[in-house]
Parts: C-alpha cells; sequence; structure tokens
C-alpha cells in the first residue's frame, strides 16, 4: 500500500505530459488526494488494520490510479500493435500473389477468401483507430493493444490449413506417357548398339571422329529428356 501511494506521487510527477494527454485535471488533482489521504490513514487508522481493510483501501485507491496509467501506456501500445498488424495484412497479400505459382493445389477462390479476410480485417483496424482518434482520450479506450492481434485469428487458421495440403499427385496419363518415352528410348540404344557392332566388323579401322559423330545424336536424345 505504501509503496503504491508513493508510485501514484511518482508518475503524476515524472509522466505530467504524458498523463495530463489521458485525463482530465480533475482527475489527476482526485488522484493526487487520495494518494494523499490513504497516506495519512496508513500512519493513523491504518497502522492497526487488519488484512482486508487494507486490501479494501489498496482497491479504492488503484482503481483510479490504474485506469489512468492504463490509458497513458496504451497511447503507445495501440499505435505500435496497428503498425505490425498493417506489416502482418501486407506480408499476407504477399504470400497470395506468391501462392498463384508456387501452390497451385490453392484455388483462385480460396485465395480470394484469404484476401477477403485480410480486408476485414484492415477494416476493423480503421474504424477503430477513426473512433479512438475523435473519442474523449480522458476516458476508457475505444479498443486496446491488446484487441489488434486477435483479429487475424480466423485469418492465420485459413492460411496455415491451406499452406498444409499437398501438392497434386501427377496423372496417371502422364506416368504412363513417361513409361512409353523410355521403353522407347531403350529400345533406340539397343538398334543403335546393334548397327555399331555390325559396322566395326566391317570396317575396324575406320577414323575416331566418325565413331564420336555418331555417339553425337544418342547424346542429344539423352539431353531433350532430362
Amino acid at each position: 500500500h505504501e509503496s503504491y501511494i508513493y508510485l501514484i506521487k511518482n508518475k503524476l510527477i515524472d509522466f505530467e505530459k504524458e498523463i495530463a494527454a489521458v485525463s482530465t485535471q480533475e482527475q489527476r488533482d482526485a488522484l493526487s488526494k487520495s494518494a494523499e489521504e490513504h497516506e495519512e490513514w496508513m500512519y493513523d487508522e491504518g497502522y492497526d488494520a487488519d488484512l482486508e481493510t487494507y486490501t479494501n483501501k489498496y482497491n479504492e485507491l488503484s482503481a483510479p490510479g490504474e485506469k489512468m496509467f492504463s490509458r497513458m501506456k496504451e497511447v503507445g501500445a495501440r499505435d505500435e500493435a496497428v503498425t505490425e498488424m498493417n506489416k502482418k495484412l501486407e506480408k499476407v497479400a504477399a504470400l497470395m500473389k506468391k501462392w498463384e505459382t508456387t501452390m497451385p493445389q490453392v484455388t483462385e477462390e480460396e485465395r480470394a477468401d484469404i484476401i477477403s479476410k485480410a480486408d476485414d480485417v484492415k477494416k476493423w483496424i480503421t474504424e477503430k483507430v477513426e473512433a479512438q482518434a475523435a473519442a474523449d482520450p480522458s476516458t476508457d479506450p475505444v479498443f486496446t493493444s491488446s484487441e489488434v492481434p486477435l483479429q487475424t485469428t480466423e485469418l492465420q487458421a485459413a492460411i496455415s490449413k491451406l499452406s498444409r495440403r499437398p501438392k497434386p499427385a501427377p496423372k496417371k496419363e502422364e506416368k504412363k506417357e513417361e513409361k512409353k518415352n523410355e521403353t522407347d528410348t531403350e529400345s533406340g540404344e539397343s538398334g543403335t548398339e546393334e548397327k555399331e557392332d555390325d559396322s566395326s566388323e566391317e570396317s575396324k579401322e575406320e577414323p575416331k571422329e566418325e565413331e564420336e559423330e555418331d555417339a553425337a545424336p544418342s547424346e542429344d536424345k539423352e539431353g531433350e529428356e532430362l
């Protein structure tokens, strides 16, 4: 109790400008007076007070103080939370653009749904920021920094689900075509080898340049298959 009394006195001095931005003069005077009265009570009637009485007196003092200090803290915290959220939404838009080529298993309609959810979050932020700017800063805030990240819960769940979707397996027709090409290639190579054996028996003394020329078409064909 005593430490909180001094906390109030110090904050009213150390953060005078910041607190003035979120409170009225009447609120600050009332809090300062309450701290003085509680300090006097603590060294007088409160000297022999029981725990329950101390607790009630502490709550009586801390309630208005915490509201004021929380409003002061939220000014910067809200701005930071909104900035971070806008960055996150930009990343979502970029991810959906990337998925057009890297995630063919995610349909255009599904990507559009993600973008729609992100737009809903942007709309919520815009409305809350505008409402907060128009509100009386000495009253409870329109929204708090802790509420901002919660707006993407549904959005994040949808993205996470889609990101785990496996790519479609190759079609059976494509596999059959690949197997047919491999069979044709093997047959061609076998025929080439038999032809080369016959040629080598008829003319064993042919120049090496001609042998290299015979081998070249086989290498080109293999490169096309790869």
